[in-house]
């Protein structure tokens, strides 16, 4: 689909957001009521047949959307049909997924682990009590904020409770590494198979690894799931003996040995949360900040822009060793992801400078909404086209230059915020006749 496509001729594509077995997620712009909308198109559904097994994976899709109302759930805006393909539309969050944290930032501290656990318990007994299972517990399901809030994501697999699952002949309908043993075997799955999720998303965000061993192998992956399991945490300092214990509860094989519902393992979890909201939302800045200044100095370095040539080490929110927002064996800071040559010519090649404008005022728009991950996002693609196609003075550069600043001063790095707006000083001094210096 193009970037620069309609779904429904209402939602405008910006981006990819992720791919599944359901379809494609698309990050799109409500054009009627002018909001970031993420837009899922369920392209294995297409070409619906009435009555036909399509058909009721899409109609207890939306049911189980519909009957859910939590903040830790992806909140559903609208749905129907493009072309005759499906589509649900959801708020989209910024931030990013617990895999992708824990990838970032190795194993959590043990607050952060306990309060990631109360948010996805809060969310599933929600969940549970509408009668509805997700079915695909995973870490990279489980979406984090930057404001440390967790949001269980796409509930695309999810079944009614109590209801024979619809999958396809021979399919097996979830992720083997997080996959309750029960439903490998063929059981009918139950809140306890979300609750095996549950524990298998926190035992990676304490050891920072799978539960079932780095593997691709689903042979061998189903094998120890139904040998000898998710291996015991056990006592593990300085994770607290009720934590650890209580995960190890989580992954017992035995449905019938786990705890006996969401709602018991929030109320376990609660005690041990403590401040894990205000480290977790600390670490979701730092690592967002980060991401931003790289960003910023990476695409302008592909447009061949020189001034973005500030001390990046000095103040651009890196986090040092020892932080208390980042627990674990790892001796340094990972970095930031950084950006491929591949996606650094997607994101280039799909501006003009006759677009830049109206997507940079797209960009203010979030600025001032506080969305200032995607905002930064987006001007840090805007920013190098409009040097190489309008000039460094052209007032759309240096506007997004400021607005560049603005994000990077709020997100705390104020060394590249403070160099960017220099550059926005000289050349305006310099187009009134100023000496620029």
């Amino acid at each position: 689909m193009s970037q620069e496509g309609l779904i429904a001729e209402r939602y405008q594509v910006l981006g990819v957001l992720g791919r599944g077995g359901m379809g494609v997620v698309y990050e799109a712009r409500d054009t009627v009521l002018e909001r970031r909308v993420a837009v899922k198109l369920l392209t294995s559904v297409e070409g619906l047949a009435e009555g036909g097994d399509a058909a009721l994976r899409f109609q207890r899709e939306l049911n189980a959307l519909a009957r859910i109302e939590h903040p830790g759930v992806v909140t559903l805006f609208d749905t129907g049909l493009h072309r005759g393909t499906p589509y649900l539309v959801m708020q989209v969050l910024d931030g990013m997924t617990l895999a992708e944290l824990v990838a970032r930032t190795g194993p959590l501290a043990p607050a952060v682990v306990a309060w990631t656990g109360l948010g996805m318990a809060g969310a599933l007994d929600a969940a549970h009590g509408a009668g509805v299972l997700h079915r695909d517990i995973k870490p990279s399901n489980v979406g984090v904020t930057t404001e440390g809030r967790i949001v269980i994501q796409d509930f695309g697999l999810a079944r009614l409770a109590g209801e024979a699952a619809i999958t396809r002949t021979g399919a097996l309908v979830g992720t083997p590494q997080f996959i309750a043993p029960e439903t490998i075997r063929g059981a009918l799955p139950g809140p306890a198979a979300d609750l095996y999720g549950l524990g298998g998303c926190l035992y990676l965000a304490v050891t920072g690894e799978l539960p079932l061993g780095a593997t691709q192998d689903v042979g061998a992956i189903v094998e120890r799931a139904l040998g000898d399991g998710i291996p015991r945490l056990g006592e593990r300092p300085p994770y607290p003996a009720e934590l650890t214990e209580l995960i190890d509860l989580l992954c017992r094989q035995d449905p019938m040995e786990r705890p006996a519902s969401a709602r018991a393992v929030g109320e376990s979890l609660a005690a041990l949360a403590g401040e894990g909201r205000t480290l977790l939302a600390d670490l979701m800045t730092g690592t967002v900040r980060q991401d931003v200044v790289d960003g910023v100095y990476a695409l302008a370095a592909a447009a061949g822009a020189p001034e973005y040539e500030w001390d990046r080490a000095d103040e651009t929110g890196t986090i040092p060793n020892g932080s208390p927002t980042v627990w674990g064996a790892r001796g340094d800071w990972p970095g930031p992801a950084a950006l491929s040559d591949a996606t650094r010519r997607i994101v280039l090649s799909s501006m003009t400078a006759q677009n830049a404008a109206s997507r940079q005022r797209e960009a203010v728009t979030l600025v001032l909404r506080g969305e200032l991950q995607a905002a930064a996002q987006m001007l840090s693609a805007i920013v190098p086209v409009c040097v190489s196609s309008l000039g460094e003075d052209h007032p759309t550069t240096l506007a997004g230059k400021y607005w560049q600043a603005v994000c990077l001063a709020r997100l705390g790095a104020r060394g590249p915020a403070v160099e960017l707006l220099a550059q926005v000083n000289r050349h305006v001094d310099r187009k009134r006749g100023g000496r620029g210096d």
